[in-house]
């Protein structure tokens, strides 16, 4: 039999126990909140930066600036040459072919809106932080480009000849072609393209008939690094009206101020 000091701490330790269960039983609960609030904001793209989910408007904004830096700014800025496209975003589409299971991806807290832009899919974090885009071009699942109110298509750019010395090319043609009409200028190994056809298509032809590049399905003005003519690929930047008008009569002292768009083997 219990002495009444025994009982008395006897029962002074079931009470503490019944607190720590009471005490763990709140915890649980409180995780398990804390589990289902997470996953709620990965469904539904609650920034946890802002507090909210932000809103189309802001998410195509924040797009906008990261594909045309120094060209548009917001939704209002790319309607002056878009007057009826219209940004669309999207959380539960996949543009690019390239996201996966898109369950899976907000199971997991990869929480990115995808923004359609005229020419490109940005990818825009829940916090409306730009990641990455996906051109839209011909092939490109967001195809095809969306024309401007009056198609513009200004190039300007350099061409190579590839390794492993990377010489400037001299022996090149550059033309318009498949109907579309613009002006050429070129010297040296620098070159500037301009049209104003619905569906401009310029080609730059090297010493060779099958040495050629081909670019279409784009608007706006562009700064592009041809390091090997031999093969199609090319590095493209957009630039402004206003960078455009001034390199394109190749302008060495212009040429040195352009960004990087060739790599460590571009010559300007």
């Amino acid at each position: 039999m219990l002495r009444d000091d025994e009982t008395a701490a006897v029962k002074v330790h079931q009470r503490k126990l019944e607190q720590m269960a009471h005490v763990a039983r709140r915890s649980q609960w409180f995780f398990v909140g804390l589990f289902l609030f997470w996953e709620l904001a990965n469904f539904t793209g609650l920034s946890f930066l802002h507090l909210r989910r932000l809103s189309d408007a802001e998410l195509a904004d924040a797009a906008i600036r990261y594909n045309y830096p120094e060209i548009y700014s917001n939704v209002s800025d790319l309607k002056n040459d878009y007057s009826v496209f219209n940004p669309e975003v999207y959380y539960w589409t996949d543009l690019t072919g390239e996201a996966g299971n898109l369950f899976l991806n907000k199971l997991f807290g990869w929480k990115y809106f995808q923004v359609r832009l005229p020419d490109a899919v940005i990818m825009v974090s829940a916090d409306g932080q730009p990641q990455f885009s996906r051109p839209c071009r011909d092939g490109s699942w967001c195809s095809p480009s969306i024309q401007p109110d009056t198609p513009k298509l200004g190039i300007v750019g350099t061409v190579q000849d590839g390794p492993p010395n990377y010489e400037a090319k001299r022996d090149y043609t550059v033309r318009w072609v498949n109907g579309s009409q613009g002006s050429v200028f070129i010297s040296g190994h620098c070159f500037a393209a301009y049209s104003e056809s619905p569906k401009a298509t310029l080609q730059i032809v090297g010493a060779k008939p099958e040495d050629v590049v081909t670019i279409s399905d784009m608007y706006g003005y562009r700064l592009i690094s041809i390091p090997d003519i031999k093969r199609s690929g090319y590095g493209s930047i957009k630039i402004s009206q206003k960078d455009f008008s001034e390199s394109q009569r190749c302008d060495p002292s212009v040429r040195a101020k352009w960004p990087n768009v060739g790599g460590a083997s571009w010559k300007r």
